[in-house]
C-alpha cells in the first residue's frame, strides 16, 4: 500500500536556499506520516548514533513514551529491538533506551520533552547537547488546546537543545507533523503560512522552514470502505479524517 514518503520534503531548501530548521507536514489521517518519521529517526540512531527528542505538549504525556512511539515500529521495521523509558529529574523529561537483538545492554537513544516544562528543561539543557533532531507529532491538536505562550515555550526548548559541543547554536531541525485541523493555528500564524496557504498548495517555503500539505488517496479509499465511515462519513469529522479537510475551518 502506498504510504507517506517524506523524501521530497527532506530534500527541500528554504526560500533563501539554506537547509531549513523547521519541516512541517500535514495530510489526511492514516497516511503514514508518523511511521515514516519515526522509522527514520530510529534508523539514524542505529546507523549513525544520532539521538533524538520526541516533543509533546503536556507533562502527563511523558509516561509510557516508549510504548506509544515504538510499538508499531518494532514489528514492521525493527524486529528484536526493544525500547524502554525512564522518567528523570522528578518527571522533567523521559529518557529513551534502545536494546538491540541478542543484547542485554540498553543504550540511550533519545529523550521525550514537554513544551509546558520549558523552564525546567532550560536548567538541565546540558543533558541534550548531543541531540540531532526533534519530532513534534500532532502540533495541531484536535481539541484546540495549546499551552499558554506556546510559541515562546517551543522556541525556548529548541534553544536549550541547540547548544553545546563548542557551538553557540547547533543546527537541530524539528519535524512537525499533524493532521489538518486549522490554518489559524499559532505555528502557521507565526510563520506567515496562514496568509499564503490555499487548497491546492502542495509545498511551501519560507525563511528557515518548508511545508508539505499532503493528501494520501490510498488512505482515503481505505477509510471510505469501512462500515464506520459509511455510517458517519458525512459528518465534519469524517471529511477531516478521510479527505484532509481542515477540521475547524
Amino acid at each position: 500500500m502506498p504510504f507517506y514518503d517524506g523524501t521530497k520534503i527532506l530534500s527541500l531548501k528554504d526560500i533563501d536556499g539554506f537547509d531549513p530548521d523547521l519541516y512541517l507536514c500535514t495530510s489526511n489521517r492514516s497516511a503514514g506520516k508518523t511511521t515514516f518519521f519515526g522509522r527514520w529517526f530510529v534508523r539514524r540512531y542505529i546507523k549513525q548514533g544520532e539521538k533524538f527528542v520526541l516533543l509533546y505538549r503536556w507533562g502527563y504525556e511523558l509516561q509510557d513514551v516508549a510504548t506509544k512511539f515504538f510499538n508499531d515500529l518494532e514489528p514492521l521495521f525493527f524486529p528484536g529491538y526493544k525500547m524502554t523509558d525512564k522518567q528523570r529529574h522528578k518527571g522533567i523529561y523521559t529518557e529513551l533506551f534502545l536494546t538491540p537483538p541478542d543484547s542485554d545492554s540498553p543504550q540511550t537513544c533519545g529523550y521525550a520533552l514537554a513544551l509546558n516544562k520549558a523552564d525546567q528543561i532550560k536548567k538541565v539543557s546540558h543533558i541534550f547537547n548531543d541531540v540531532q533532531r526533534m519530532l513534534f507529532d500532532e502540533f495541531m491538536p484536535e481539541t484546540g488546546e495549546y499551552c499558554s505562550n506556546e510559541i515562546e515555550k517551543f522556541y525556548s526548548i529548541h534553544k536549550s537543545i541547540a547548544r553545546g559541543h563548542g557551538e553557540q547554536v547547533r543546527r537541530v531541525p524539528v519535524y512537525m507533523i499533524s493532521n489538518p485541523v486549522t490554518i489559524l493555528n499559532p505555528y502557521y500564524a507565526a510563520l506567515g503560512i496562514s496568509d499564503r496557504l490555499n487548497a491546492d498548495t502542495k509545498f511551501l517555503r519560507g525563511r528557515g522552514w518548508v511545508m508539505e500539505q499532503g493528501y494520501n488517496d490510498s488512505a482515503k479509499q481505505a477509510e471510505e470502505q469501512s462500515g464506520f465511515y459509511k455510517a458517519l462519513g458525512g459528518t465534519k469529522y469524517g471529511a477531516y479524517g478521510a479527505q484532509g479537510v481542515y477540521l475547524s475551518d
